[in-house]
């Protein structure tokens, strides 16, 4: 019984899911190269506003990383690896959505600043 998550665990892994899941969607929203800078910078805001959500979420993530290392200790070995598995699959998720994001900010402002410049 010490081998398996607590209930807590089991609600954050699916609120951790499906927040990566609706910032994926928002992500993978065609990048249109818009010409108006008010447009932009309401892009840009969006972006930001996500990045901050996600580090809102950092808190949950460290909690399951940490619950996953107890179990282990505790749980049998096909138990223990399986929730090894779900959260590195969820970390890979989480580190791909943040470089996207970190990306998708970074060539959103040089395209800004491209924008002024030519304006």
């Amino acid at each position: 019984f010490d081998s398996l998550p607590p209930a807590h665990y089991k609600e954050t892994m699916s609120t951790i899911l499906v927040w990566i899941q609706q910032s994926e969607t928002k992500l993978s929203m065609p990048q249109v190269v818009v010409a108006e800078y008010e447009i932009m910078e309401q892009r840009l805001t969006e972006l930001k506003a996500l990045q901050s959500s996600l580090q809102e979420q950092q808190k949950g993530l460290n909690y399951l990383s940490t619950t996953v290392e107890d179990m282990s200790r505790k749980a049998p070995a096909e138990v223990s690896q399986r929730y090894r598995s779900e959260i590195e699959v969820t970390l890979g998720r989480w580190r791909k959505l943040s470089a996207q994001l970190v990306d998708h900010c970074q060539k959103l402002e040089e395209l800004m600043t491209k924008l002024q410049r030519f304006q």
